[in-house]
C-alpha cells in the first residue's frame, strides 16, 4: 500500500472548532497572538468577563488582570508559557467589563505550528462561588474553634472580670472587628448594681474619658434585650446622631462605620449586658458574624450565670458558717449569760424590795409628820397666846416663851422636811445662804454640847447613887 493510499486523519473544520469552543459557556477560551492581543473570544469569555468578541479582538488581554501593572502580569505569563509550557495557573482576582472583581484561575499555553509558537490560548474559569463556599467553610471552622476555645476558658473561669474579658477578646476575633467592648451589670456584696466594661483591640484610655452608654435609640435595643443590631454604616442609620451633646460619636471616639451589637441575656430573662463591636470600614459584618456572636453571647450568659450562682452559693456558705460560729459561741456563753441574767434579776428584786421598804417608811414618816405637825400647830398657838398675855416686866418668862416658840418653829421645819421625804409635800427649792446655815448649826451644836456637859457632870456628882436624867 502506497503512502497516498493510507487513510488520512479526519480534521475538524474551523466552524466545527468554533462551535465546540462556544459550547463551553462557563469557561473563557481566548486565543492571542505572540504579543497577547486577542485573536478569538468565545461565548464563555463574554459571559464571564462581560466584553463582547468585537470589543476584545485586537485588544490586549492585560485588561482582565486586577493588578495595578496589568501589562507586566501578562508579560510574565507569556514568558512562563514560552519557557515552561504554561503561564499563570494561580488563583487570583480578575476584572470584568463593569469594573467588578471575581476570583478566577487560568493558564496561558502556547499554540504551536509544528516547532514554532504561533500564539497562545488562555483558559479562564470563574471560581468565585467555590471560593465563597470554601471561605464560608473556613469561617465556620474558625468560628467553631473560637467558640470552643472560649467555651473551655469560660467553663474554668470563676472571676467575672476575667470572664467578660475572655468574651470580649473572642468576639473581636470571631467578627473580625477592629475593637469590641462588653458593657455589663455587676451586683456587689451590698446588693447594689452598677455597670463596668472591658475592651479588646483598643486601649482602656480610648473609652475612659467617655460616659457609660445610655439607652439611646442605637444602644437601647441591646440593653433592653430586643435582638441583634447590625449596620453596614452606622453613621447613615436613621437612629444615629439624635442625642446631645455629641449628636453621634463624641470628639476623640474611635472611628466606627460597621456596627454590630448583641444582648447577653440570663436564663431568667435578665439582660446581663451587651457586646458591641465596630470597624472603621463599612460592610464588615454579615449574617455569619451575627450567628457567631449570638453563640458567643449565649455562652457568656451561661458562664456569667454560673459565676453568679457560685458566688451566691459561697455567700450562703459563709453566712451559714458565721451563723454556726455564732451559735457555738452562744452555746458556750449561754450558762454565763443565764447566771448574769439571774444575778441581775436578783438585784432588781432586791432593789424592788428596798423601794417598797422606802415607800412604807415614807408613808409611815408622812403619817407621823402630819400628826406631829398638827400637835405643833396647837403648841405654837398656845405659846403665842401665852407670850402676848405675859406681863412686860416678866423678862424671864418672856425669854422662856420665845425659846419655846423658836423650838416649836424648828420642830415645824423638821416636820416639813419629813413631809418632803415622804413626798406628801412638794419640794420648794430656794437659794441657800451657806453662812447663815452654818451659823445656825453652830448655835445648835454649842447648845447641845453644853447640855451634854451638864448631863455628864450630874452623873459624876451622884456617885452612882441615882441614875442621871439625860436632858432632852
Amino acid at each position: 500500500m502506497t503512502r497516498d493510499s493510507e487513510p488520512r486523519k479526519p480534521e475538524i473544520a474551523a466552524w466545527q472548532w468554533r462551535q465546540i469552543v462556544n459550547g463551553a459557556t462557563d469557561t473563557a477560551i481566548i486565543t492571542t497572538d505572540l504579543r497577547g492581543r486577542v485573536t478569538s473570544w468565545n461565548i464563555g469569555a463574554c459571559n464571564i468577563l462581560g466584553w463582547t468578541e468585537e470589543e476584545m479582538i485586537g485588544r490586549s488581554l492585560s485588561r482582565v488582570f486586577a493588578e495595578e501593572d496589568q501589562e507586566a502580569q501578562l508579560s510574565r505569563e507569556i514568558a512562563d508559557a514560552m519557557k515552561k509550557g504554561k503561564g499563570g495557573g494561580e488563583e487570583g482576582w480578575r476584572l470584568r467589563n463593569d469594573g467588578s472583581r471575581f476570583w478566577a484561575v487560568g493558564e496561558l499555553s502556547p499554540i504551536r505550528d509544528k516547532s514554532n509558537v504561533a500564539g497562545f490560548i488562555k483558559i479562564l474559569r470563574d471560581r468565585t462561588a467555590q471560593r465563597e463556599a470554601e471561605e464560608a467553610i473556613r469561617e465556620e471552622r474558625h468560628a467553631l474553634e473560637v467558640l470552643n476555645r472560649a467555651g473551655s476558658a469560660l467553663a474554668a473561669e470563676t472571676d467575672i472580670q476575667r470572664l467578660v474579658q475572655i468574651v470580649t477578646d473572642a468576639g473581636v476575633e470571631l467578627t473580625r472587628a477592629e475593637f469590641g467592648a462588653f458593657f455589663y451589670n455587676v451586683i456587689n456584696s451590698a446588693g447594689e448594681s452598677y455597670m463596668l466594661y472591658t475592651l479588646s483591640g483598643a486601649p482602656i484610655e480610648a473609652f475612659s474619658k467617655f460616659p457609660m452608654p445610655r439607652n439611646t435609640e442605637v444602644f437601647a435595643p441591646t440593653f433592653l434585650g430586643q435582638g441583634i443590631v447590625r449596620s453596614h454604616d452606622i453613621t447613615k442609620d436613621p437612629r444615629y446622631g439624635k442625642n446631645s451633646p455629641g449628636k453621634g460619636m463624641p470628639e476623640g471616639h474611635l472611628p466606627v462605620r460597621s456596627y454590630l451589637a448583641v444582648s447577653v441575656i440570663s436564663r431568667t430573662g435578665e439582660v446581663l449586658g451587651g457586646l458591641f463591636f465596630g470597624h472603621a470600614r463599612t460592610g464588615v459584618f454579615n449574617e455569619r458574624s451575627e450567628r457567631g456572636l449570638s453563640g458567643l453571647a449565649a455562652e457568656a450568659a451561661v458562664a456569667i450565670d454560673n459565676v453568679r450562682l457560685s458566688q451566691a452559693m459561697h455567700r450562703e456558705i459563709e453566712e451559714r458558717k458565721r451563723a454556726q460560729e455564732a451559735l457555738v459561741e452562744l452555746n458556750a456563753t449561754l450558762e454565763r449569760q443565764v447566771t448574769e441574767r439571774t444575778e441581775q434579776l436578783r438585784k432588781n428584786e432586791e432593789a424592788l424590795r428596798h423601794s417598797q421598804k422606802m415607800e412604807a417608811v415614807g408613808q409611815l414618816t408622812g403619817g407621823v409628820a402630819h400628826d406631829f405637825n398638827n400637835l405643833l400647830q396647837i403648841i405654837l398657838g398656845n405659846l403665842d397666846t401665852l407670850q402676848r398675855n405675859l406681863p412686860a416686866e416678866s423678862g424671864r418668862l418672856q425669854r422662856a416663851a420665845r425659846n419655846a416658840i423658836t423650838g416649836a418653829q424648828r420642830a415645824a421645819t423638821l416636820t416639813q422636811r419629813l413631809l418632803a421625804f415622804s413626798r406628801r409635800q412638794p419640794l420648794d427649792p430656794k437659794p441657800l445662804d451657806v453662812n447663815a446655815l452654818v451659823n445656825g448649826l453652830s448655835d445648835m451644836i454649842h447648845r447641845r454640847s453644853a447640855k451634854r456637859s451638864t448631863w455628864k457632870l450630874s452623873s459624876v456628882q451622884g456617885c452612882g447613887e441615882s441614875k442621871p436624867t439625860r436632858p432632852n
